[in-house]
């Protein structure tokens, strides 16, 4: 089950992501967890122990004794409490993955944890390594406690010092491009602002700043738009319509699409897709999170049988890695630009510092319907496929963007 946070819990969660960076899972507590201490293992926690090295649930014999014991430290208020898990298969046909908390009935006599609390659930490496367990609905650790405990992470030590450059560049006022002369082009703004920084040109694929932090500038606010995506379709109706895989997007909007007025003679699909709950469009398209199979399913009506099935699907390695090339932490630069002669200007006025994304968050706002998938264009009904795709793409709702980031740090640069 992918356990959704409410708006208070989210924001504990972006505190404890200004100290750590590492992936998480989320627990909701049931009575029965409690009583039995035979908790499931969700897909996602499952991904993160296994990434880390702790368990591979795969290779582990039915039965818990045979499961993998290791140290825990549950965080909360301004102090820590080791503990131990076990990480087993239950006895059965299906060999159900769980796992059991030392000592969490004592933890909920001594009220640390109740009944309908969320538990974060964490990973870390180094000295400290084990798994991290905080409570974000109750008894959370306070600021100098999540600080001691995770330190300040590289992004932050990163950002100490861009941000005073940048600041002294924006108070200096107006910049002369850096190309020189000629007609303004979208990019000269970061250009400049990058040699002025010191930043050489080149073709890494890392951040511009220390390998640590992008560099976006841009003159209005920033788009919704997370990354463009297209779906897999093998076996599904639209892999048996058309062949060749490189044409299915054109093919899914010719198959489910709609007559349309404004582009007459041709078959238009313009949709928002939301989960099941906020599905957002009167086509009858949602999503659906399959976290078994670790896949985001686009489930619609076929046309001909009216019979609903999934019309497509997104594997969640394919979404992680998108989300995370495209999102790396980022500094964006408001910028204001005039023409002085035949030489454009460019004034840094303000700025935002963005985080890495936190995929589970992720998963947990397509649930929730705050992150959706916009299907954009037209093709023709048959024959050769001719039209216009306006870009696929995952986006998300803008008072969203701060649960997705964690914490956006909002930059004054002339103060």
């Amino acid at each position: 089950m992918i356990f959704t946070p409410y708006d208070d819990e989210i924001k504990v969660i972006n505190k404890i992501h200004k100290y750590n960076n590492n992936e998480y899972a989320l627990l909701r507590l049931t009575p029965t967890m409690i009583e039995k201490n035979n908790i499931d293992a969700n897909v996602l926690f499952r991904d993160l122990l296994f990434n880390k090295n702790i368990v591979d649930y795969e290779t582990l014999p039915n039965g818990a004794k045979y499961g993998v014991i290791t140290k825990a430290i549950f965080l909360y208020d301004d102090s820590q409490l080791e503990t131990k898990m076990n990480f087993y298969r239950v006895s059965n046909n299906r060999g159900d993955r769980r796992f059991s908390i030392y000592g969490i009935s004592k933890l909920l006599c001594d009220r640390k944890v109740n009944v309908g609390d969320l538990l974060y659930l964490t990973v870390t490496v180094g000295p400290k390594s084990g798994v991290v367990i905080i409570n974000v609905t109750n008894n959370i650790p306070s600021k100098s406690q999540l600080k001691k405990f995770f330190g300040i992470d590289d992004i932050a030590d990163s950002a100490s010092r861009l941000i005073p450059l940048v600041k002294k560049i924006a108070q200096a006022g107006y910049h002369k491009n850096s190309k020189g002369s000629g007609k303004i082009s979208p990019k000269d703004a970061g250009d400049t602002l990058e040699s002025l920084l010191g930043i050489k040109a080149n073709n890494s694929q890392e951040a511009d700043f220390e390998g640590k932090i992008e560099l976006k500038t841009k003159s209005a606010k920033t788009l919704d738009t997370l990354f463009t995506l297209r779906p897999q379709f093998d076996g599904t109706t639209i892999a048996k319509y058309e062949i060749k895989d490189k044409s299915r997007v054109s093919a899914f909007a010719r198959y489910y699409g709609y007559e349309s007025d404004k582009h007459l003679g041709y078959k238009s699909l313009y949709i928002t897709i939301g989960s099941k709950e906020t599905p957002q469009n009167a086509q009858g398209f949602y999503l659906n999170v399959n976290e078994e199979e670790r896949k985001i399913e686009l489930w619609g009506k076929d046309p001909k049988s009216n019979k609903l099935e999934i019309t497509g699907y997104w594997n969640f390695s394919d979404l992680q890695n998108e989300l995370y090339r495209k999102h790396p932490a980022t500094l964006w630069v408001n910028v204001k630009q005039q023409m002085i002669g035949a030489t454009a200007e460019f004034k840094y006025i303000e700025a935002e510092l963005s985080r890495s994304p936190q995929f589970s968050t992720f998963i947990a706002l397509i649930k929730s319907g705050g992150i959706t998938y916009d299907w954009r264009g037209y093709i023709s009904p048959d024959g050769a496929y001719t039209g216009k795709n306006h870009g696929n793409a995952w986006r998300i709702k803008g008072k969203y963007r701060s649960y997705l980031f964690g914490k956006i740090e909002k930059i004054n640069l002339l103060e």
